[in-house]
């Protein structure tokens, strides 16, 4: 599966509570983390969703806003999920955290070159899972309605009814070594993690650039 042929969604529905303020609207370099993501995915793919009953929050985002369906049960990234794909244009998604800034392209295309024949499509890191930086089907809506609708919110019960495809994050490496893009921010100390992660990396970009032109 193309990403031209997919859209990409992104979940930005949670409270940040851990970090006291919306943590996707904080600066990293030039632009905050949700201008940051959604950079990377309008390359992608052929269309970008934001999930959030807050778009006033991302105006002037290269986005279509969608929002949660089931409003009556408690916030969840399942109910974003389900939001995002009911909104989805294409067969299949990629649905990610907002709050992952790192994501590689080419580790995303990776995952989404998987996707056919499945249903889901998600990093395994033994004994955990990473579904916020996963391929989903659209085909996965009536069930994931049926599981929202009898208070069950559990992705892990999610992957076990579905044609899963656990990718080991061992073979992620190649795409990028240190697995940053799993990296998440829910923390003042992981936004500092960040901020340092983002300065080194731009340091290594402009010794490349120099010695290229040496």
């Amino acid at each position: 599966m193309k990403t031209k042929d997919m859209s990409a969604v992104i979940l930005a529905g949670g409270g940040s509570t851990r970090m006291g303020e919306n943590k996707m609207l904080l600066p990293l370099g030039e632009m905050n983390i949700a201008e940051t993501l959604v950079n990377v995915l309008t390359g992608l793919f052929a269309e970008c969703i934001l999930v959030t009953d807050r778009p006033g929050d991302y105006r002037g985002l290269p986005v279509r806003f969608a929002r949660d369906l089931f409003e009556g049960v408690p916030k969840s990234s399942l109910r974003g999920i389900h939001g995002g794909l009911s909104a989805s244009r294409h067969p299949y998604s990629f649905v990610i955290a907002g709050d992952m800034p790192f994501i590689s392209p080419a580790l995303i295309r990776h995952l989404c070159s998987s996707a056919d024949g499945y249903d889901l499509v998600l990093p395994w890191e033994h004994p955990h899972f990473h579904p916020l930086a996963a391929v989903y089907s659209r085909s996965i809506l009536p069930l994931l309605a049926e599981m929202l609708g009898s208070g069950n919110y559990k992705l892990g019960f999610l992957r076990e009814r579905v044609r899963s495809l656990y990718v080991d994050v061992d073979d992620l490496r190649v795409y990028d070594q240190q697995l940053w893009s799993l990296f998440n921010i829910n923390t003042p100390d992981d936004y500092t993690k960040a901020l340092a992660h983002y300065e080194s990396s731009l340091k290594r970009e402009r010794k490349t650039v120099r010695y290229e032109e040496e």
